[in-house]
């Protein structure tokens, strides 16, 4: 069992779109993305293993550089050990 202290303390989150990596973001501190249902998650590093379904819309996310937004297209998002993938069906 890996305890939530092993877990590094910053996500990475990868857009796929396509079966290519349409986005890559390293060391992302929390963001925040629209749900199918029109609802907004939040996600920060240690996050609960989750499967979502999304809504086209922004999402919003925070590195060591500030606050940034990223267009996404509606998709499936997973969460686990960190790492946040969305995947769309287009970019």
């Amino acid at each position: 069992m890996v305890k939530l202290n092993n877990y590094p303390q910053r996500l990475r989150v990868e857009v796929l779109s396509l079966g290519t990596t349409a986005f890559l973001l390293e060391n992302v501190s929390s963001l925040t993305i629209k749900l199918e249902d029109g609802s907004f998650l939040g996600i920060l590093p240690k996050h609960a293993p989750l499967i979502a379904a999304t809504g086209e819309g922004v999402l919003r996310y925070a590195d060591h550089e500030g606050n940034h937004e990223l267009n996404v297209k509606a998709g499936i998002l997973t969460v686990k050990n960190n790492l946040v993938s969305i995947l769309t069906t287009q970019k």
